[in-house]
């Protein structure tokens, strides 16, 4: 390549990463990345405290079969499967534990269940949530949870429940396409597969290829392309024709103002849902407005509290518990506190100290992120000594340091991950819409100027790092693709 054109990538996660890295990989050195954070990572955001690796964005790599981040990682030992799944335990309002074997067998029981049902799925014209309370009722009129009494089955039900919402960022499964959810490529035979206390964001040193393991030669410098801290406000694009070359500007709020021939927009789809209509001159084309507002988003959180010591056994006999509600419990919970039925579970991560992980979800993880801290803990110390109150001789302590996520909160993301809703199969709303680019010229002239990327642009592997790398790739290979077939000035020229 004689000389490369000028681009521009919006967004430093995991999106923005993997398309720089391989651009630069094919010569692409006029590059600039706007990252309006003060790192990179995107909603890959790990932080070391103290022993503890925090991971507050993605923690698990989902599977290991037909899954390039898992071979990327296992190639030098740096992911394990977690086996904690084995010890599931549930814990009721009262402090009652549900025995092992029945919880066991219900939650199995519904599993089955459902794969068994997954083609039903297919031609299912409602709600996820419409589609999982149908087979449970079902199983429940044909014995299927015969032995386990009623209150149990639909304690764990409920928990189910809570648990997907908090798998799939939704408020309510009875928002979420049932058919939609099979768009998803689901290979993940193991679910929890962790970074040994290494943190997700050692994928980013990954595709990188700064990690000592790699013996790499020549690491790929692409800190070096960042501008941190620049807000995008603006977006003008055009094609102005043969005669002079398309460009796009893309303006900051801090005052700085980037040119460029094309343009990879990364951000996540909470964003483009909040700012395509302020950002884009001209605006964006109707289907790709109808893919980003038709397209869902949601928000999940994680609470962080270390203790001076863990209050749980420390064998690996223990990894946390699932809440189960009493009726008349949640009917006592005054209205400020109600966004704590929206905790599903207390979890304790694989190779830490000291530490429970509170999850949430919905409305209620939005309603967490603007409290006080102080309600915030007060809420999950109530939840620990209504929940576990004297499981292990005494009630849980106060603890020592706090932390939480707040993804809806910040402009940045606002928001986790995508999903399929009702309301994306009503506006057929896709991925692959988004993820169209913008063109200039006309024909096989043609050349991509605003391109868009991201986990929520990827049709199969949406919601998932491993779309969000994908998703890079297949925008920078685009470009690379366009410019072998075109005489590149010696120059770069906007």
């Amino acid at each position: 390549m004689k000389s490369s054109p000028a681009v521009l990538i919006v967004g430093a996660g995991a999106a923005g990463i993997a398309a720089a890295t391989r651009l630069l990989e094919h010569g692409f050195y006029n590059l600039t990345i706007l990252e309006g954070e003060n790192r990179i990572g995107g909603r890959i955001h790990s932080i070391q405290h103290g022993n503890n690796m925090l991971d507050y964005g993605a923690q698990w790599v989902h599977g290991k079969d037909n899954n390039f981040i898992y071979d990327m990682a296992n190639e030098y030992g740096l992911v394990e499967i977690e086996t904690h799944k084995e010890n599931e335990l549930y814990y009721r309002s009262n402090g009652e534990p549900v025995p092992k074997h029945i919880s066991d067998r219900m939650m199995d029981t519904l599993h089955t269940l459902l794969d068994a049902n997954a083609d039903t799925l297919k031609s299912f014209s409602g709600s996820l949530g419409e589609f999982y309370d149908m087979v449970f009722q079902d199983a429940l009129r044909a014995g299927k949870f015969a032995g386990i009494d009623r209150r149990t089955c639909y304690q764990l039900y409920d928990f189910f429940i809570k648990y997907e919402n908090t798998y799939n960022a939704t408020d309510t499964l009875h928002e979420i396409s049932g058919a939609g959810l099979l768009q998803f490529e689901d290979n993940q035979d193991e679910y929890l597969i962790n970074w040994r206390n290494r943190g997700f964001h050692t994928l980013l040193d990954l595709l990188m290829k700064k990690l000592p393991e790699q013996n790499s030669a020549n690491p790929i410098p692409v800190d070096d392309y960042i501008r941190f801290n620049h807000t995008v406000n603006s977006i003008r694009w055009n094609s102005t024709g043969d005669n002079l070359p398309s460009q796009v500007t893309v303006g900051c709020t801090n005052g700085a103002s980037f040119t460029a021939r094309h343009l990879i927009v990364t951000v996540s789809l909470g964003v483009l849902q909040e700012m395509h209509h302020r950002w884009f001159d001209p605006p964006l084309p109707l289907a790709k407005q109808n893919a980003i507002e038709g397209l869902y988003i949601g928000t999940i959180g994680k609470m962080f509290l270390e203790f001076d010591e863990p209050f749980w056994p420390t064998d690996g006999t223990w990894h946390g518990f699932g809440l189960l509600w009493e009726k008349h419990d949640l009917d006592q919970i005054k209205p400020d506190r109600r966004w704590l039925t929206g905790v599903c579970s207390f979890f304790v991560p694989a190779h830490t100290e000291r530490l429970l992980v509170a999850w949430v979800f919905g409305d209620a993880a939005r309603t967490m992120e603007s409290l006080p801290e102080t309600d915030v803990i007060d809420g999950l110390m109530y939840l620990l000594r209504k929940f576990i109150p004297s499981t292990f001789g005494r009630l849980p302590p106060v603890p020592r340091w706090f932390s939480r996520t707040r993804w809806h909160n910040n402009p940045h993301f606002r928001g986790a991950y995508s999903s399929r809703s009702l309301k994306s199969d009503s506006m057929n709303a896709k991925a692959a819409d988004l993820a169209t680019p913008l063109l200039a010229g006309e024909g096989s002239r043609a050349l991509p100027i605003v391109q868009f990327a991201g986990e929520a642009s990827h049709p199969e592997l949406y919601s998932t790092v491993q779309g969000a790398v994908g998703s890079g790739w297949r925008e920078a290979n685009r470009l690379i693709t366009a410019y072998r077939s075109t005489t590149l000035p010696k120059k770069a020229k906007l």
